[in-house]
Formats: structure tokens, sequence, C-alpha cells
């Protein structure tokens, strides 16, 4: 018959392996980088920051501009500006980037060596 203490040890056993399971599974799910050169190969002009951001990941540096569609026409009547956004994407050597206009691919920027 096992004693009420080894019970305990046990249970507390078997919790402490069972949080230390769960730890391991999120730092490597954290850990595992979406940016790799087969990731960036699958984006392309006219998807949307969440379809990038679902194979990517989220940037943590992005710059955001005003950008003007038709420079030349003139301002009356007054033009809409477009926000030009581009998410940098960086891990190790690589830096790379994805430009938005409103909210789709126009380009991509960079590559993997």
């Amino acid at each position: 018959m096992i004693s009420p203490v080894a019970k305990r040890l046990s249970r507390g056993n078997f919790t402490m392996g069972l949080l230390f399971a769960i730890t391991l599974l999120f730092t490597a799910c954290i850990s595992s980088p979406k940016l790799t050169e087969s990731n960036f190969k699958k984006i392309h002009n006219g998807m949307t920051r969440s379809e990038v951001e679902a194979i990517l990941g989220k940037s943590t540096v992005f710059t955001t501009q005003m950008y003007d569609p038709n420079p030349s026409a003139p301002n009356y009547p007054a033009r809409k500006l477009e926000d030009k956004i581009t998410y940098l994407y960086r891990i190790s050597s690589v830096d790379v980037g994805v430009v938005f206009i409103g909210d789709k691919v126009v380009s991509t920027e960079g590559t993997f060596k």
C-alpha cells in the first residue's frame, strides 16, 4: 500500500513534469522562426497584411509614409493619399521587407544570403 506522502509526491512530480512539458512546447512554438526563404517566396503582390502576417508573423518594425498614387495630377479636387507601410523582418544576417499600399502588397525587398 502506498502511503499518503508518496501519493502526494507522485502527484507533485506528475504536475511538475506536465508543466515542464507544456513550457518546452510553448518555448519551441515561440522560438521557431516563420521568417524563412521558402515562406518569404510565398509573399506576392496583392496579398493583404493579415495574409502576410499569417505566413511570416507580425512585424515588430515597420515604417509608414503617405503615398501619392498620381503625383503629377493637379491638387484640385483634393487627391486621396494612401498609406505606404513597409514591414521589416530581421533574423541573423537577413533583412527583408514587405511593402504595402493601403492593405495590399506591392513589392518585397531584400534577399536571403
